[in-house]
């Protein structure tokens, strides 16, 4: 966690040249430890048919230390100090975003009445995730009622095409989640979020 600590210098610099961090999917090894498959059972092979890949137990927590990285960065402040730091969180879904942005407001408005630093946020950890952070969701979550449970700032349309593990039609199923909302919010979810997370590159 050193490198989210205050008066590191790294998160300056980012928001100085304007170009937004990433997260990506293997970061972190992408299947849990082995003692969670001693069931006594066949252990299964991953969507590929191998064992390198994928599987059920591991999307369990695939995202986790991504939402862990966030939240240090919100509550040690690195948002409230540099307002044009933007990141992006690519190929780990979306699922867990709002829940994550309640989770965090009540953290801060609990602890704060014994961590100064929480007390000092002059915004709540949702509305400094929403203005400088984007997410991709998998093309099988149901992205309007992400929107509809959050805010359509902040979800990026994501086929990673030509991997197959994008979907045989991610356009179509997207436009079966956004079904019912209106055409800004289609907008910003298909090219407006990602042109406001990467403006000095497009």
């Amino acid at each position: 966690m050193a490198a989210v600590r205050q008066g590191t210098p790294i998160w300056a610099r980012i928001a100085e040249v304007d170009v937004p961090f990433m997260l990506h999917v293997g970061g972190v090894p992408l299947q849990i430890d082995k003692a969670w498959m001693n069931t006594g059972r066949e252990v299964p092979t991953d969507w590929l048919g191998g064992g390198e890949n994928v599987r059920g137990k591991d999307m369990t927590s695939l995202h986790q230390a991504a939402e862990t990285f966030i939240g240090c960065l919100v509550l040690d402040g690195v948002f409230e100090r540099h307002r044009m730091l933007r990141g992006g969180v690519i190929e780990l879904g979306a699922g867990w975003v709002p829940p994550m942005l309640r989770r965090l407001d009540w953290i801060a408005d609990i602890w704060k009445k014994s961590e100064p630093d929480l007390a000092s946020l002059s915004r709540k950890p949702s509305e400094q995730i929403i203005a400088q952070m984007a997410f991709t969701p998998y093309v099988y979550e149901d992205v309007g009622e992400l929107i509809r449970q959050s805010d359509s700032r902040l979800y990026l349309f994501s086929s990673d095409y030509p991997h197959v593990e994008g979907g045989r039609q991610p356009l179509a199923r997207f436009e079966a989640s956004l079904a019912g909302l209106d055409e800004q919010t289609k907008d910003r979810f298909y090219s407006e979020n990602f042109a406001r997370l990467f403006e000095t590159m497009v």
